[in-house]
Formats: structure tokens, sequence, C-alpha cells
């Protein structure tokens, strides 16, 4: 169940283009869907705005989904939306922990990643 959880919630945590400061080999999450629904092809390229799209349209089953939620606060950053990002990044901490694969091939917890993400948003706020 566990591995079927990682597969299935495999997302993208792409800190790129205006913030690619930010970006950290170690945060990189594999995707696990096929068909986009985590936006990673978006998110890889740079186009913050069409990832965005694709994740604000909420599946009922998928409104807690920490993968979703992280992959959406990595849009918000790429398009300079800080406090958004830092919004559903501590939505994305409280949401249901799923083990998701990084690129690296390591596995993490989402509420890690989260909680990673959340501390890269503040910092930025910080140093303003």
């Amino acid at each position: 169940m566990m591995s079927k959880a990682a597969i299935l919630m495999g997302a993208v945590l792409a800190l790129a283009a205006p913030m690619a400061a930010w970006a950290a080999p170690d945060s990189l999450v594999e995707v696990g869907l096929p068909d986009g629904r985590l936006a990673a092809a978006a998110l890889e390229s740079g186009n913050f705005t069409k990832a965005q799209r694709n994740l604000t349209v909420v599946r009922p089953d998928a409104a807690n989904d920490p993968a979703r939620l992280i992959n959406l606060g990595n849009a918000y950053v790429g398009m300079g939306r800080m406090a958004d990002a830092r919004t559903i990044y501590a939505r994305a901490l409280y949401a249901p922990d799923a083990m998701l694969t990084l690129a690296n091939g390591t596995e993490e917890s989402s509420r890690s990643i989260a909680r990673r993400a959340l501390g890269r948003v503040e910092s930025s706020y910080a140093m303003r």
C-alpha cells in the first residue's frame, strides 16, 4: 500500500525560473502519474501559469493530496506569488502524509518536503 501511495503521490518539487536559487536537487520529486494531473511537465519547463491552472482544478479525491498541494505551491513560487505559496505549503504540511519518491531515487515524507518548501518561502519573507 505504501509503495502504491509513493507511485500515485509522485510530484515535482521544481523551484525553477525566477526562484531557481531556491531549487535544491534533493527536493525534486519524481512523477508517478503519466496523465499530467500533477502538472509535472509544466513545472519542469517553467510554465507556472499552466501548472497553476491544471492544479487548481481539483477532483474531490485530490483536495487534500499533498503532492498536488506541493506542486501548486511550487507553481505559485514560480509565479512570484509567495503569500499564496506559503498558504498552500502549510495546507500540504497538514494533509495526510504520504511517502514520495524524490528524483534522486530516495523516498521522503510529503510533510518533510512541505516543511522544507515552507521554510524556504518563509526565509524569503525574512530577507525582505
